[in-house]
């Protein structure tokens, strides 16, 4: 039944009821099935039998056929109606599934493009991929769009050319391709591929393509993304991918080269700066071929890896050609993925080209102290003196040979002791203990090495003189003793019964103006410098004016320094201990010109001290100083460049005229006569004795400025002294020296410079036989001690005055009757030198002359870097003597030169 009386009743209601008599609608409702008694009160069913005819009869038969069919169609289109809902529910959960699946893509961080055309697509172009991926995901990688495509192009389309061209990182790093030929060799072929691209800012995006049933797909991801929930807006992605892309992207453009490493230690990552350091043509170059900056830093990875911790060390290579010093930090991080461990290499060239700066600022110190009348030494941190001032010689009246060996900082105070020159305290040797004991006590807590010192202390000296004694740490080791005679001073402070008044007489007669203001900002104390230099009349600061007072008559001459006011306004009245801190030489310039350095000085009482002094003429001089060096060192290299072209230009005639003579003394064209051969003798002898002289003016020449090498080997130490003395025994026969040699057998050998080292005695032996007469005895040896060979050549000649030994080793400083170019001395000490050891002159008017030098047992050759060698010279042989021979008989001089 598909609705009965439901449905009669919607007909009934379109028909017009009026048409139809009450029999009529009793008959229509008897007929679907409606009650009679259902309609008993209508007052009808009385009246139905009465009017029934055959007519009607059939004309109610005909209506009920037509109610039949009307109610079978409708039964037909209720079937069709409930099949449509049965579909369309179906249809419905279709598409629910479909929306999910899009959701799921939706929430994937990255851009999915899907291709459905075939191979002949693929060849066309990009073609018309489906895009796939949230808002998220295209948000952030629409910025890679190809920016000079046409107007009309697709997003995809602007998306893809901008990153075509980028090589893609993959497991085929030997072949390198660019995502369009990876996505055509897709599309084409089915090739597969996963890896990631640089984009030209730095960012890296991971690409992946595959293929899936009769589509290709491509994943374009964002790493950045992946930072950012699922419900975060654009706006935050943005911001957060920009820090992320920010870091990757500073540690690409800083001049500092990075890296990364794998668990293998191999590069996986660098920025441009280390390809550059390495001279690469890019940074896939530089991972391809696994190029290090040096194999060292592998090493430094290794060691990080190893204890789990940061690992540095200093490597030096050749970059951009020249010398670069980089400190290698190598550090261990996650050890998942690509990232085991990182490293970054920190420039410090500088540090090297800083050492010449720093060693001029010592040299010009030390001049410095030479000028001042205060003593001052500066001993090393094994206690040996490093540096003396001109005063400390004459305060402690020592000889310039003491001075210029190697002396200790005990031994000069035992000399001194013995010299009665020293207090004579009740212990001698706890009281130098006590001197001694600042290289060794151990520093207050809170205090650097540069901090340490010891308490000024004063000495009372048997002559009456009173010094004041200063020690303190210096900063490059081992401490600095200042040494002020306080003689004086002492006699002024009985005079004076106040320490302010001694105060006073003291800061009256320093040049540095001196202010004292108190913790409530007015003046207890000043000097007449501080006076004079400010230019104040004495009634303005009598009475203790207050700070402003005074600051206001200095403005008048440093208007232009308001900085400099203010600091000393803050430091004097503030009570924050910040801006109570001192203040060291601080330069102010005044308006009228002068400079002045000014200081400032919190007081144990709350008071600040303020110190001016003048340096107007201090800066003019070291002006003119400058402009002096700069002159003396253009004189310097002129005179260098002139011994140099002179002494070459001088040997090659030399050389003519010597070979010419010895052809001559040897008669290869006819016999000489006696008064021929002793001509030709004193022609040959000087010609040897200048060229001598010109090879050790080039020698000189070479070791001054820093070309000369020395070539060590083991060498038989009395074998050389041998040597030595075969070379001297013909002078010592002219001469009636005798000459001995002093040498155990089995002393052995040393790491030396044998040519150099036989030139240093033949110099020696020189000398002697110069400062020696007939009956003399020269002895030549030499002993081996704790850590050094000790040469030593000793004659009983007539020795040298004070003032000659304090200039023996000088360049072209000559002693003694037929004195030379005073060279040969000069060489030893040089050479010595080059050994790294040293010389040690001993002599006295009639005494004799004892020089020793000591050269350590592995004394290793000095290596000059990027200088050419030199040849080093050989040993020179025995100078012609001036009696007469005849013949092939007389002895012949040869020596090879340097250069």
């Amino acid at each position: 039944d598909i609705g009965g009386s439901r449905y009669l009743n919607w007909d009934l209601r379109i028909f017009n009821v009026r048409q139809f008599r009450p029999a009529n609608i009793l008959v229509s409702a008897m007929v679907a099935g409606i009650p009679a008694h259902a309609h008993a009160q209508s007052g009808l069913a009385a009246n139905i039998d009465a009017v029934m005819s055959p007519a009607l009869m059939l004309a109610v038969a005909g209506l009920a056929i037509a109610v039949a069919a009307v109610l079978y169609a409708f039964r037909v289109a209720g079937a069709s109606k409930h099949q449509a809902v049965h579909w369309s529910e179906k249809l419905a959960q279709m598409e629910a599934q479909l929306e999910k699946s899009d959701s799921i893509l939706s929430a994937h961080p990255g851009l999915v493009l899907v291709w459905e055309d075939d191979n002949v697509s693929a060849e066309d172009g990009w073609g018309e991929p489906k895009i796939l991926g949230g808002p998220a995901a295209l948000a952030s990688l629409v910025s890679f769009s190809g920016k000079e495509m046409a107007l009309d192009a697709s997003p995809v389309q602007r998306l893809l050319e901008g990153l075509a061209d980028q090589i893609v990182n993959d497991e085929n790093y030997k072949d390198p391709q660019s995502l369009k030929q990876k996505i055509q060799e897709l599309r084409s072929h089915g090739m597969a591929f996963s890896g990631s691209t640089i984009t030209s800012d730095g960012r890296t995006i991971e690409v992946d393509g595959r293929v899936a049933g009769g589509q290709v797909a491509l994943w374009l991801t964002d790493p950045a993304v992946r930072l950012v929930e699922d419900g975060a807006v654009v706006g935050a992605i943005r911001e957060r991918a920009t820090d992320l892309h920010g870091s990757h992207a500073l540690l690409d453009r800083i001049d500092t080269p990075a890296w990364r490493r794998n668990a293998d230690l191999e590069l996986v990552w660098v920025n441009p700066a280390f390809s550059q350091a390495v001279e690469a043509a890019s940074v896939h170059d530089v991972l391809r071929q696994q190029i290090e900056l040096d194999p060292k830093a592998k090493a430094i990875a290794a060691a990080a890896a190893k204890d789990k911790k940061k690992s540095e060390g200093v490597i030096t290579i050749n970059s951009g050609g020249e010398r670069r010093v980089f400190r290698i930090v190598e550090m261990p991080m996650h050890g998942s993925g690509d990232a085991a461990g990182g490293g970054v290499a920190y420039d410090i060239t500088a540090l090297d080209r800083a050492s010449d700066s720093l060693q001029r600022h010592i040299d010009a110190n030390a001049r410095t102290l030479d000028q001042i009348s205060t003593a001052v030494s500066i001993f090393g941190a094994n206690k040996e003196l490093l540096y003396h001032n001109s005063a400390f010689q004459e305060l402690w009246d020592l000889d310039d040979a003491t001075l210029a060996g190697r002396a200790f900082h005990s031994e000069i105070l035992d000399q001194l002791r013995n010299s009665g020159k020293l207090p004579e305290p009740a212990d001698f040797n706890a009281w130098k203990d006590q001197q001694l004991s600042l290289y060794t006590e151990d520093l207050p807590a809170g205090q650097s090495i540069r901090d340490g010192d010891a308490p000024d202390e004063v000495w009372h000296l048997p002559d009456g003189r009173s010094l004041l004694i200063s020690k303190q740490r210096h900063p490059f080791g081992g401490i600095m003793v200042v040494y002020e005679d306080i003689t004086e001073k002492i006699s002024l402070e009985a005079k004076f019964n106040t320490q302010i008044n001694v105060q006073k007489a003291t800061l009256n007669n320093l040049s540095e103006g001196v202010a004292v203001f108190g913790s409530d900002g007015g003046l207890r104390l000043f000097n007449k410098a501080f006076q004079k230099l400010w230019r104040l009349d004495r009634k303005d600061l009598d009475g203790n004016p207050h700070l402003e007072q005074v600051i206001e008559q200095i403005s008048k001459l440093a208007t232009t320094s308001d900085d400099v006011i203010d600091l000393i306004r803050r430091a004097v009245t503030s009570k924050s201990p910040g801006d109570r801190a001192s203040v060291d030489a601080t330069q102010l310039t005044l308006n009228d010109g002068r400079i002045f350095t000014f200081g400032l000085e919190p007081l144990p009482d709350g008071a600040m001290l303020a110190h001016f002094l003048d340096i107007t003429d201090s800066v003019a001089r070291e002006s003119e100083l400058k402009e002096r060096n700069a002159i003396l060192e253009n004189a310097d290299r002129l005179k260098s460049k002139f011994v140099d072209h002179v002494s070459y230009q001088l040997r090659t005639p030399l050389s003519t005229i010597i070979g010419f003579s010895e052809m001559i003394d040897g008669q290869m064209f006819g016999v000489l006569n006696d008064r021929q051969k002793d001509y030709i003798a004193s022609i040959l002898s000087a010609s040897y004795h200048l060229r001598d002289l010109i090879n050790d003016i080039i020698d000189l020449a070479v070791i001054d400025a820093g070309k000369m090498e020395i070539s060590t080997q083991p060498t038989d130490i009395r074998s050389l002294l041998e040597s030595a003395a075969t070379f001297a025994a013909l002078k010592a026969e002219d001469t009636k020296v005798s000459l001995k040699i002093d040498c155990p057998k089995e002393i052995g050998e040393a790491e030396l410079d044998e040519r150099r080292i036989k030139q240093v005695l033949f110099n020696l032996l020189s000398n002697a036989f110069a400062f020696t007469t007939a009956g003399d005895t020269i002895t030549l040896g030499a002993e081996r001690r704790e850590n050094t060979i000790a040469f030593f050549v000793r004659d009983t000649g007539r020795g040298l005055s004070e003032d000659d030994q304090a200039k023996i080793f000088d360049a072209f400083e000559s002693r003694g009757p037929n004195a030379g170019a005073g060279l040969g001395l000069a060489l030893v000490k040089r050479f010595i030198d080059l050994h790294g050891g040293w010389v040690k002159f001993d002599a006295g008017d009639g005494e004799g002359v004892n020089v020793m030098f000591n050269i350590p047992q592995q004394a290793g050759a000095l290596s000059i870097e990027n200088r050419r060698r030199l040849e080093a010279p050989e040993a020179p042989k025995k100078q012609a003597s001036k009696k007469k021979a005849t013949g092939n008989n007389r002895p012949k001089k040869r020596k090879t030169a340097t250069g």
